[in-house]
């Protein structure tokens, strides 16, 4: 079994809930095995900013089969909380995406892993760094990323219970 990076987003509809319902969703699959999730967190839409803020968060997970699979299962899972791909970078109910795998890489059309992306992306960085501190890419940590993309500025960590606010870690 490989090991996942995946990160999760919402801007449309009850978005926190509808994160708990996917991660629900996709642990009913015997394949899947859920590891560690982080907290949800409120960001402001990257690439087109003109939409409603993102509920975002990152999971660790096992995966028992392709990595192409388990891309394919993501693409069913957003299509049953009624994705729809009208807009690039545009409002979602559900966005799922492979971040990355120390086992697994890939470069084709379907599936490019590391995501291209994730490094340069806060709402990515910031929850995976509450569920994996330690993690380095290119030989930088990701708490020094974060600061390099001043990334702490725009995330705002969601209270658990209460669904209160509060400011993520390194935030000044």
């Amino acid at each position: 079994m490989d090991t996942y990076i995946m990160a999760l987003g919402s801007n449309l509809g009850d978005s926190a809930g509808t994160l708990r319902k996917a991660l629900a969703r996709l642990s009913e699959d015997r394949r899947f095995h859920l590891e560690k999730v982080s907290s949800l967190y409120r960001t402001r839409p990257w690439g087109k900013t003109d939409q409603p803020d993102f509920i975002n968060a990152a999971a660790l997970a096992g995966w028992e089969g392709t990595p192409e699979e388990l891309m394919a299962f993501f693409l069913q899972v957003e299509k049953e909380f009624g994705r729809k791909r009208e807009v690039h970078w545009g409002p979602r109910t559900l966005d799922l995406d492979l971040i990355y795998s120390k086992q697994v890489e890939s470069d084709t059309e379907f599936l490019r892993l590391p995501h291209p992306y994730f490094w340069e992306r806060p709402f990515v960085l910031v929850p995976l760094e509450e569920i994996l501190p330690d993690f380095t890419y290119k030989k930088e940590t990701i708490h020094e990323r974060i600061l390099a993309l001043d990334g702490y500025s725009e995330i705002v960590k969601m209270g658990k219970e209460s669904g209160n606010e509060c400011r993520c870690k390194g935030e000044e």
